[in-house]
C-alpha cells in the first residue's frame, strides 16, 4: 500500500494563508494546486475585480510553492487548466489518480468559483477522498461524505436495528453493565460506548450479558459491525477482551433520520 497522500487545492487568493492548517490536519505528501490558465495572463477585457484578484491569486500560489519547498517534506505541482469546465477538471484529476492509484486523496475546495469547488467535491466522492474548507488561518472544517446511500441502509433491516439500539440509549449516552458501578456513575458524562453483549441483548439475540453467543449469531454480528464501521456509521474500541461500539456523528445522523420508522 502506497503512503502517498495527494492534496488538491483549488486556487484562490488566500490559499497561502490557510495552507499550514490544511497540511497539519491532512498530512499530505503531495500538493497539487489547480488553477485556470487565464489567471496567469492579464487581459484588457478583464473586469476591475479580475485586475485586482489575479495578482493576489498568483501571489498566493507562489506563497504555497515557497512554503512547500522550504518545508522539504512534500512535493508541489501547479496544474493549469485551459478553462473551468467540469469534464476538464475531472479529466485532470483522473489522470493524476491513474498515475498514483494507491494514493489517498484530499480536496481543499475553499478557493475558486462554485463550479470549480463543486467539481472537486464530486471527484472526492468518485475517489473516496476527504474534503475540507479553510476559511481562516485557524479554521479547518472537514465535510463528511457518506459512504452509502440512505436507501441502501434502509433496505438492510439488521443494520438498522443496530443503529437504533446504539442511538436509542439515553440520547446516545450508552449504559454500561449493571454490575459495573464505577463506570455506571460516570457514564452520563464520559461513556458513550456500548458493550457488544449489551447490543446483542437489546437485539434479543441473548437474554442476558452472561449468556454465551451462538457461533452463527457471532458471525452475523461481526459481519454487520464491519459493514457499519466501513461506512463510518459506527466506531469500535477494545476494553480488555471486550469490543465496545458507539455511533459516529454520521451514525447519529442516520439514527435521527430513521428513528421514527
Amino acid at each position: 500500500m502506497s503512503n502517498e497522500h495527494i492534496l488538491f487545492i483549488s486556487a484562490g487568493a488566500s490559499i497561502d494563508k490557510t495552507y499550514a492548517i490544511t497540511v497539519e490536519e491532512l498530512k499530505p505528501t503531495h500538493i497539487v494546486v489547480l488553477a485556470e490558465e487565464s489567471i496567469f495572463h492579464d487581459y484588457k477585457a478583464d473586469t476591475d475585480f479580475l485586475k485586482l484578484e489575479k495578482p493576489k491569486i498568483r501571489q498566493a500560489i507562489e506563497g504555497v510553492r515557497q512554503r512547500v519547498e522550504l518545508d522539504g517534506r512534500r512535493e508541489f505541482a501547479l496544474v493549469q487548466l485551459p478553462k473551468l469546465d467540469q469534464d476538464i477538471i475531472r479529466g485532470t484529476i483522473l489522470k493524476i489518480r491513474n498515475e498514483h492509484k494507491e494514493a489517498e486523496f484530499s480536496f481543499n475546495v475553499t478557493g475558486g468559483t462554485a463550479l470549480f469547488s463543486t467539481s472537486l467535491f464530486l471527484m472526492a466522492i468518485w475517489l473516496g477522498g476527504r474534503v475540507c474548507i479553510t476559511r481562516t488561518e485557524d479554521t479547518f472544517i472537514e465535510l463528511k461524505i457518506p459512504k452509502m446511500s440512505l436507501k441502501e441502509l434502509e433496505e438492510n433491516r439488521d443494520l438498522m436495528k443496530i443503529i437504533r439500539v446504539l442511538g436509542g440509549e439515553s440520547k446516545n449516552k450508552i449504559r454500561v453493565s449493571d454490575k459495573d458501578d464505577t463506570r455506571k456513575k460516570n457514564s452520563q458524562i464520559h461513556d458513550t460506548w456500548m458493550r457488544n453483549k449489551e447490543i446483542l441483548r437489546e437485539l434479543d439475540v441473548i437474554k442476558s450479558v452472561s449468556e454465551r453467543v451462538g457461533k452463527n449469531d457471532q458471525v452475523n454480528q461481526t459481519r454487520d459491525m464491519k459493514k457499519l464501521i466501513s461506512w463510518d456509521l459506527v466506531e469500535e474500541k477494545k476494553e480488555g477482551r471486550e469490543n465496545l461500539y458507539r455511533l459516529t456523528s454520521d451514525g447519529i445522523l442516520a439514527y435521527n433520520i430513521f428513528k421514527e420508522q
